[in-house]
C-alpha cells in the first residue's frame, strides 16, 4: 500500500469515479474537467492510496492559496474496501506534514457539514463521525457562519457547513490568544476562494453574516469540535430548526 500523487491522467479519473463521485453529493463536488484544470495548474494536489493490486482505496484533495498561504482539504474519502483500516487517518497525517514542507502554508483548512443541518447516510457518510474524526486530529471549528461556495454553473451553494482548522502557524493567532486566528488572513482566503467560484463577492444577508464574524476585534475564535453548536450556521431562509447533537451522542 503507497500514497501517489495523481497527475491529470487515468488515476485522477479514477479518483474522481470510484472515490469522489460516490462519496460527496453534486452540489459539494467540483466537475472533472476543473479537477483535472486545477491539477495541471499546480494549484491543485490529488493523492491517493493504492493497495498492491493497484485497489484505490482512498483519496484526498488539497487546494493551495497562494495570495493567503492557505491549503484547503476539499476533499477526502476512504472507499468500502478502505474503510475500518486506518486508511483515512494515515492520508490526512501524510498530507498535513507534506504539504507544510512543500508549501509552508500559514493555515491548512477543511470544510465539513454542520451535523445538526445535514443527515448523514450511507453513501456520502456521518457528519457526526466526520467531525469526530478531524477532532482525534486536532482540528478545532472556526467561529464562523460559513457555507460552501457554488462550484460552479448550475450548482447551488452549500449552507450548513463549518470551517475547521487542521493547523495554524502560531504565528498567526489573533490578538485574543492562542485559539483564535488572525480574520485577514481568512478575509484573503475567503474572498479568493468566492470569486474563484462566484465570480465576485456577492453582498447578499449569507456572506454578510461571513464578513461581520470576520470584523470582530481579537481575530476569528476556534473551538474543540465537540463544541461545534456554538458556532453561527450560515442558512438561506426557510430552513429547519437545527438537531444540535454532540459527537458521540449518537
Amino acid at each position: 500500500m503507497r500514497i501517489v500523487d495523481a497527475a491529470a491522467g487515468r488515476t485522477l479519473s479514477r479518483i474522481y469515479t470510484e472515490v469522489l463521485e460516490p462519496a460527496f453529493p453534486p452540489d459539494e463536488l467540483v466537475s472533472l474537467e476543473d479537477l483535472r484544470r486545477d491539477v495541471a495548474s499546480g494549484t491543485t494536489q490529488a493523492s491517493a492510496v493504492l493497495a498492491d493490486d493497484g485497489r484505490i482505496l482512498g483519496a484526498a484533495v488539497g487546494d493551495w492559496s497562494q495570495s493567503s498561504r492557505t491549503m484547503l482539504l476539499s476533499y477526502l474519502a476512504v472507499t468500502s474496501d478502505g474503510r475500518g483500516t486506518g486508511i483515512g487517518t494515515r492520508l490526512l497525517a501524510t498530507l498535513v506534514e507534506q504539504w507544510r514542507e512543500r508549501y509552508q502554508p500559514c493555515l491548512i483548512l477543511a470544510e465539513v457539514e454542520h451535523p445538526g443541518y445535514h443527515a448523514g447516510n450511507h453513501a456520502h457518510g456521518d457528519p457526526v463521525a466526520r467531525l469526530r474524526f478531524y477532532g482525534r486530529h486536532g482540528a478545532r471549528v472556526l467561529d464562523l457562519p460559513y457555507f460552501q461556495p457554488a462550484l460552479g454553473p448550475g450548482l447551488s451553494r452549500v449552507s450548513g457547513m463549518l470551517l475547521l482548522a487542521l493547523w495554524v502557524d502560531p504565528e498567526l493567532a489573533g490578538t485574543g490568544g492562542a485559539d483564535t486566528v488572525d480574520a485577514s488572513r481568512l478575509r484573503t482566503f475567503l474572498t479568493e476562494y468566492l470569486q474563484e467560484s462566484e465570480g465576485r463577492v456577492a453582498t447578499d444577508s449569507q456572506t454578510a453574516a461571513l464578513w461581520r464574524a470576520l470584523d470582530l476585534p481579537g481575530g476569528v475564535p476556534t473551538w474543540p469540535v465537540t463544541e461545534y453548536a456554538k458556532v453561527e450556521v450560515s442558512q438561506p431562509t426557510g430552513w429547519p430548526r437545527p438537531d444540535n447533537r454532540a459527537p458521540g451522542s449518537d
